[in-house]
């Protein structure tokens, strides 16, 4: 609809042409409608990947809500700009709308360009347009103005840019570290001066900001408990610190994400599967044990809502490096989905350990009992043949 109004994704020269004809009363309603729609989508497109989600060809070319052309009528939408502060947000939707431009590109050569059969990103997209967009980041945040940065008095909305503001750079480089490239060693960056400087320097860097700014948001503030423009960050947190096997804060951050998801929850019903899901990956990747997680689910899912989490349709990605490959297991239902599955072969293969060590007796009855119940939840096929490979020890 916004392509067909001209508003987005209409050629630059045409849609110079029709924003000539614009009237002053009706410009700010239209450049506002405009870059609202595109910052969306271009939202979307990176943080959630939505199956189906149509990429604009091209940005809008009207004047970014809050400034205006000094120009004539008849000239371009790239005229001198003068910036007009809003009374609500200030510089915050200006400076979300540009930089949202920088992102649009890489949403477009990241996800919007993928290959069929999906690969690894790194393998068609170069890391030289990762460091690229990278720096670009870096460089347009030393021009903006001091009103969006970051202090103890900024407003919510600062806070969510800045939120946002780390977790595209983690998304730009995330498929260029070592763990997502399953390599040993780091790549280097070729423009910076610094020699240790690489993907994994700088992602590393902007996890710890993260991993600040999501406490000091939800303590400090009460947006977080009624919206979710910010809970990205606790995703992407999550996927850094389970990934990597050094970080000694994961059981704390572990027990936070479920807390802001249980407040979540209350307003958004598929808070609960997101929940469910990153303790999912925490009993994957880390040695949490099967009743802990047990115990966490069930305070977790206390008073909720009447309806099942299988029941919860949630496509969006919440195991970020499998998205790469495979999108439809990484995304946050099927995740959730699995977790009774896990959390039962985890019971097995730890009781089958306590036996290689001779500290336990397993008989058959009780293995083929574990196989049985892991056999009958859905989509454990996978499992179920992994546990009966295992019972023949």
């Amino acid at each position: 609809m916004a392509t067909r109004m001209g508003l987005l994704g209409v050629d630059p020269a045409v849609a110079a042409s029709e924003a000539q004809e614009i009237t002053p009363a009706l410009q700010n309603a239209t450049s506002s409608a405009a870059w609202s729609t595109f910052n969306w989508i271009v939202l979307m497109s990176l943080f959630y990947q939505q199956p189906g989600l149509a990429y604009p060809e091209y940005p809008p070319v009207l004047p970014i809500p809050g400034y205006v052309w000094l120009g004539a009528p008849n000239e371009s939408a790239n005229s001198v700009r003068q910036p007009l502060q809003s009374a609500y947000m200030g510089d915050t939707f200006p400076a979300l709308c540009q930089f949202w431009r920088i992102i649009y590109e890489v949403t477009l050569r990241y996800y919007h360009d993928q290959p069929n059969p999906r690969g690894r990103l790194s393998d068609h997209v170069r890391l030289g347009f990762a460091e690229y967009k990278y720096r670009e980041l870096i460089a347009w945040a030393e021009t903006l103005p001091s009103s969006m940065m970051r202090s103890e008095q900024s407003p919510h909305h600062v806070l969510t840019f800045h939120i946002w503001f780390h977790c595209a750079i983690l998304d730009i480089l995330r498929p260029f570290t070592a763990t997502a490239r399953s390599a040993p060693t780091s790549l280097p960056f070729k423009t910076f001066s610094c020699k240790n400087s690489s993907p994994d320097t700088a992602y590393k860097a902007s996890v710890n900001q993260l991993k600040r700014l999501i406490i000091v948001y939800r303590k400090n503030y009460t947006a977080p408990s009624y919206t979710m423009l910010w809970h990205t960050a606790l995703i992407r947190v999550a996927n850094a610190i389970l990934t990597d096997a050094k970080d000694p804060e994961w059981h704390f951050y572990l027990s936070f994400w479920i807390q802001c998801y249980e407040n979540l929850r209350r307003s958004y019903h598929f808070a609960e599967a997101i929940g469910r899901s990153l303790l999912s990956m925490t009993l994957q990747r880390r040695d949490l044990s099967v009743d802990e997680a047990r115990h966490m689910m069930q305070q977790f899912e206390e008073n909720r809502l009447n309806s099942s989490s299988e029941d919860i349709r949630a496509t969006f990605m919440a195991e970020l490096n499998l998205s790469m490959m495979d999108p439809e297991e990484a995304t946050v239902e099927s995740l959730a989905n699995k977790f009774e599955d896990i959390a039962l072969f985890r019971e097995f293969t730890s009781r089958e350990d306590s036996v290689a060590d001779g500290t336990v007796d397993l008989d058959e009855t009780y293995a083929w009992g574990i196989t049985m119940k892991v056999a009958s939840r859905p989509g454990a096929r996978v499992l179920c043949a992994m546990t009966q490979s295992c019972i023949s020890y």
